[in-house]
């Protein structure tokens, strides 16, 4: 039951501040993502399978320095290759352009095995002496369902009615193709929000608000569905398609700390039957200390478990005046064997001044700041992914 391996929202190539290689540039977190990525390809090189499919965001972004791409070729697509397996990559929010210009998943088009996909696309294969069609849609910016929306009815469409043409647009060819499809099982890959899906409680969200989503009923009468972009796995069903997402392959921020992660295996039998792989993860731990006159130092310090290679967060609550008698380097001293800790510190007086953190990670001061003077503001997430947008480029 091994004959697709699905992978998703690998996000190769995103920053973090610590813990990095002076020779190559890169934080040892990467490697906890990158390795779970190439577990995933030698799974399926392990168990002789037939496709290898990556559901969106393979990259953080559309351009990335070239250190990730040989990581991939070397670890993930050159082993593939041998082991006779193709692999077929759909751009998600995250690595599809807005234009028309080339991307990093795009250097991968070169290898006679994989085929990446820009735009919906129909494809069918055999396997276990089955035929399995399957529906490929990647994700699409807004602009890119807008021109199809003015192609099909006319460039006087109204603008506040391009995203609801596009979600009938989009609809309407599922529809027709799953009808047109002459075989056992179908199938459908994509990487979009369908409506209903849980999110990860996190600053960070993977869904903008006004992005093009999946309505419930734009679900066509599939086998399976298998959806990436949520980075948290789950399933759903819909007018009896069952709707699987594979989730991220490693814990990407702290909104995920607790999820599991993996990928999916498919095999069509006398069913489309599935399941769920894990992944080893990196733990994280957030510890909320609230240090009152008695004894802070002794609180704080009391308050850490063994934290040996792990993420740590701590939070500590400190009433006014107190700040002097705690002493920095004892909770340095505790926290020594974490992978990365950060102490974040939440002085209470008269007035909440809320948790000042000391680090020079250029993200970390930019989510500060947008959250600090625009905490409560109704557009602060997108602030924050827009602002971190800017900074990777500026990067």
């Amino acid at each position: 039951m091994n004959d697709i391996v699905a992978v998703s929202d690998v996000h190769e190539g995103i920053n973090f501040g610590f813990r990095i290689n002076p020779e190559t540039g890169l934080s040892e977190r990467v490697l906890d993502i990158h390795n779970n990525f190439a577990r995933t390809a030698q799974f399926a090189i392990d168990n002789k399978s037939k496709l290898f499919v990556v559901l969106g965001d393979l990259f953080d972004r559309t351009h990335v320095s070239p250190i990730f791409r040989e990581m991939i070729r070397r670890d993930v697509m050159e082993p593939l290759k041998d082991a006779g397996i193709p692999v077929w990559i759909l751009a998600g929010n995250h690595d599809q352009p807005r234009g028309k210009k080339g991307t990093s998943t795009d250097d991968f088009r070169g290898y006679p095995h994989v085929n990446v996909y820009r735009k919906p696309a129909v494809e069918t294969l055999e396997i276990n002496g089955k035929s399995v069609g399957c529906l490929i849609v990647p994700y699409m910016h807004p602009t890119h369902i807008a021109e199809l929306v003015l192609e099909k009815f006319g460039k006087e469409t109204p603008v506040d009615q391009t995203f609801i043409l596009g979600q009938e647009l989009l609809k309407q060819w599922l529809q027709k193709r799953v009808e047109e499809l002459d075989v056992d099982f179908k199938l459908l890959f994509a990487h979009y929000y369908v409506e209903g899906a849980r999110l990860r409680e996190t600053s960070y969200p993977e869904v903008l608000p006004g992005e093009f989503s999946f309505r419930k009923d734009m679900i066509p009468d599939v086998d399976l569905a298998v959806f990436g972009h949520i980075h948290l796995h789950q399933t759903m069903h819909i007018r009896g398609t069952e709707v699987v997402y594979c989730g991220a392959v490693e814990r990407i921020d702290w909104g995920e700390r607790e999820d599991e992660k993996g990928f999916i295996v498919i095999s069509p039998f006398d069913e489309m039957e599935w399941r769920f792989e894990k992944l080893p993860t990196r733990d994280m731990l957030k510890i909320k200390v609230e240090a009152n006159r008695e004894n802070p130092m002794q609180k704080i310090l009391d308050a850490i478990p063994d934290v040996t290679g792990k993420l740590v967060r701590l939070e500590i609550e400190i009433d006014e005046g107190l700040r002097s008698k705690v002493v920095d380097v004892e909770i340095a001293d505790k926290l020594k064997d974490a992978f990365h800790y950060e102490v974040r510190w939440n002085e209470i007086g008269e007035e909440k001044l809320g948790f000042v953190s000391f680090t020079m990670d250029p993200f970390k001061l930019l989510k500060d700041f947008i959250d600090l003077n625009y905490g409560g503001h109704p557009k602060h997430d997108e602030l924050q992914i827009r602002g971190e947008s800017l900074l990777k480029m500026v990067l």
